[in-house]
């Protein structure tokens, strides 16, 4: 009995867990999206929308675990860790899917150049990536999204820890 309600529980947390890295996602997506005039085209906005979901629920699901007993203090640190490697996933991923509308649609987007010489593209997924990551920690903008991640960060290990209380109360 315990068995399945155990089951239940952890795709409770499976579900909560995605459904928190979306809309952190889709939140964070709005920052290099305003920085880097990302989202004036409607295309373009789709991908960087899009790329910033699948980001965050991957950094979410890094981090839930982390999280789970951790103290706030520690949290803050992760939230600290969070950034760059947020920022280095997020321009890997808009890179990767630049690529791929390039290459199903035909149309240049930011992160794959358009250069008149073959391929008729320059595509370096790996320095959007450094670029991203450095961008977000050592610039002016570094004020406002250290602490930004931070506070997200902080709010999901009340969430991740929140659902782990409940969880242990219903078995």
């Amino acid at each position: 009995m315990n068995t399945s309600n155990g089951t239940k529980n952890g795709a409770i947390q499976i579900n909560k867990l995605f459904i928190w890295g979306l809309i952190y996602g889709a939140f964070w997506s709005i920052v290099p999206g305003v920085l880097s005039e990302l989202l004036w085209s409607p295309w373009q906005a789709k991908t960087v929308i899009a790329t910033g979901m699948v980001t965050g629920t991957i950094v979410t699901f890094a981090l839930a675990p982390l999280l789970q007993r951790t103290s706030t203090v520690k949290g803050a640190l992760l939230g600290v860790l969070s950034l760059p490697l947020g920022a280095w996933l997020f321009g890997l991923a808009i890179s990767c899917l630049h690529w791929i509308v390039l290459k199903t649609t035909g149309t240049h987007f930011r992160f794959v150049m358009q250069i008149d010489e073959y391929p008729g593209y320059i595509w370096a997924p790996l320095d959007v990536a450094w670029q991203h990551a450095v961008f977000s920690m050592f610039t002016i903008f570094a004020v406002v999204l250290l602490p930004l991640a931070i506070l997200t960060t902080l709010h999901l290990q009340r969430v991740v820890q929140r659902t782990r209380t409940d969880q242990n109360a219903v078995v």
